[in-house]
């Protein structure tokens, strides 16, 4: 009896474990400027083939939502890596002047322009979904959760660097909208009923 029991609560507790939705948003706290980042849980991937090179090799632009607290002041980025599977000696070198960014969503298009300087600390790798790569170039856009909520919910997306020597779009590789989605719910829920909303 004792066994089932024990078998009965480890099964109740992993059932639980396996309905919790996943997080929204991973927390960064910078003891620097005592600021806290909130960092979408997922990225959307793009990628474009570059067969013209070599086989199977892809360039990938890897975006990333967050924002940032500051004393209750909110603002929000999208993070961006830029790298490839291709041998970087084949491609022209990169400058540091470019960056502007397009991203086209169910046809309505936004551009980015790429902010001087990244609002976040490297350090944790990992939580900003930075891949492990030697060869990773980030940039920083400032956006707003309107935008994000549309790029969120739309069918069809690209993304294209307008100052790259190559003319082809970069499409949807890994779906990371419906955490984009979860990271926005804070920014979209109605407030209490009697309670201001929260500035943004």
């Amino acid at each position: 009896m004792k066994i089932r029991a024990v078998l009965l609560m480890v099964l109740t507790a992993l059932a639980s474990c396996a309905s919790r939705p996943p997080a929204a948003s991973q927390e960064i706290f910078d003891e620097s400027d005592a600021s806290t980042l909130l960092v979408a849980a997922k990225p959307i991937v793009f990628a474009r083939e570059r067969s013209d090179l070599a086989a199977h090799a892809r360039d990938y632009a890897t975006v990333v939502a967050v924002e940032i607290d500051i004393s209750g002041e909110y603002s929000d980025f999208l993070l961006v890596y830029r790298w490839s599977t291709v041998d970087r000696r084949m491609l022209p070198p990169s400058d540091s002047a470019t960056g502007a960014m397009r991203i086209v969503a169910d046809g309505r298009v936004f551009n980015f322009t790429p902010i001087d300087r990244l609002p976040v600390n490297f350090a944790q790798r990992r939580e900003l979904h930075m891949p492990k790569r030697d060869d990773v170039v980030p940039r920083g856009y400032k956006v707003d959760a309107e935008t994000l909520h549309f790029i969120a919910t739309s069918q069809d997306l690209t993304l294209r660097m307008p100052q790259d020597p190559l003319d082809v779009p970069f499409r949807l590789f890994e779906d990371g909208r419906r955490a984009l989605l979860e990271f926005l719910k804070p920014a979209f829920a109605p407030p209490p009923s009697g309670a201001a909303s929260p500035p943004r």
